[in-house]
């Protein structure tokens, strides 16, 4: 039987999903462990600059070979346009259905190790010309782990993406410096706000917590 994957989302674009995942595939290394992680649609990829993508960065994190062959392997789906993935394939006149990206990233699932999948955008972004990254998360049955920031309207966002996901999630608060706040009454306002929500603060200081990630996917 296959492990359920695990689905890294966001509240929005540029929170720090890919930031934080790679932290976690290297503190999974650290204790002598690997995983698989995909990131099946990327948006804003040019073959220049393909070193510093998204993908490279998980490639590298998770501890394998920067090279075309496993980028081509973690993301089948690659356009240049910055821009949704929708409208980016609709630029490139090329199809890009929910149906294809499921298949894809369910044949890619095993038993042996954990699998990560990273979306493109947001939840409630498009991923396909006929899905939602929310509706990819609910097809492969995955474990979701909400990104989100620390910004003032964190609360907001987060909530609102929460009620999208049935209140049920591992949501990592990713600070940065000069935000507004603490990111510990935050997370406390996220607690009461959503109590079955697991809020995880993310630290580079202690990457190791969030391996709860994996512990929490396996249980739920």
């Amino acid at each position: 039987m296959n492990r359920r994957p695990i689905f890294f989302t966001g509240t929005g674009t540029d929170i720090g999903k890919t930031h934080i995942l790679c932290a976690l595939l290297a503190a999974y290394r650290s204790v002598g462990c690997r995983a698989r992680v995909l990131k099946p649609v990327l948006s804003g990829f040019d073959n220049v600059t393909a070193a510093t993508s998204d993908t490279a960065l998980l490639v590298q994190a998770n501890g394998q070979a920067l090279n075309a062959e496993n980028i081509r392997a973690a993301t089948p789906w690659r356009f240049k346009a910055p821009l949704s993935p929708d409208m980016a394939a609709r630029r490139e006149k090329r199809d890009l259905f929910l149906d294809q990206i499921v298949s894809w990233c369910s044949d890619q699932c095993g038993a042996a190790r954990p699998t990560f999948v990273e979306g493109a955008g947001g939840i409630m972004s498009p991923i396909a010309s006929d899905g939602l990254n929310l509706d990819l998360l609910r097809e492969l049955d995955a474990f979701p782990v909400l990104v989100a920031g620390n910004y003032l309207g964190t609360i907001s966002h987060t909530l609102t993406a929460l009620r999208a996901l049935d209140g049920r999630a591992a949501v990592i608060l990713n600070p940065r410096p000069g935000d507004p706040v603490d990111v510990s009454e935050t997370a406390a306002s996220l607690r009461r706000f959503a109590p079955r929500a697991e809020v995880i603060s993310y630290s580079p200081d202690a990457p190791e917590q969030l391996l709860r990630v994996i512990d929490l996917a396996s249980r739920d």
